[in-house]
């Protein structure tokens, strides 16, 4: 566990709101010089707090307007198939193993109905699966 202080916190909040900032702008973000904004950022690099810098890209504009959520009850032996399969689909964007009734929670971006239905199907050969369609996203943010 890594302790991070407030200048820490106020860096990471910068990068993540542009990933693209310049080391003048985020240095004087935080009011920090440029060389210590500097330090801070490889001390976040080389602790394993920062793991990469990536673009947030609108999956509207590219193509993948429907959004949704399955849930996945995976039974014994075939747990082993889900890593394989979700490395065969990109558009299933996020998943993550949870407790509960579900097994596996997905987010998957889709082109239309049919798409969803091409991924969806892909899913049940491993498992049995609920799917609800996002209206909204109403948070989408890095850690605070």
């Amino acid at each position: 566990m890594t302790a991070l202080d407030e200048v820490d916190r106020q860096l990471l909040g910068e990068l993540q709101r542009d990933a693209r900032a310049s080391l003048t702008a985020l240095a004087g973000a935080i009011h920090l010089g440029v060389s210590a904004t500097r330090a801070r950022l490889r001390s976040l690099e080389e602790r394993g707090v920062i793991t990469g810098y990536t673009a947030r890209v609108d999956p509207v504009a590219c193509g993948l307007p429907l959004r949704a959520v399955v849930r996945m009850k995976v039974h014994g032996a075939l747990y082993d198939q889900v890593a394989a399969m979700l490395a065969r689909e990109p558009q299933i964007v996020r998943c993550v193993r949870v407790t509960g009734e579900a097994c596996y929670v997905a987010e998957v971006l889709a082109a239309d109905m049919p798409d969803l239905a091409r991924i969806t199907s892909e899913l049940a050969r491993v498992g049995s699966i609920t799917t609800d369609l996002v209206y909204e996203v109403v948070v989408d943010r890095g850690v605070p």
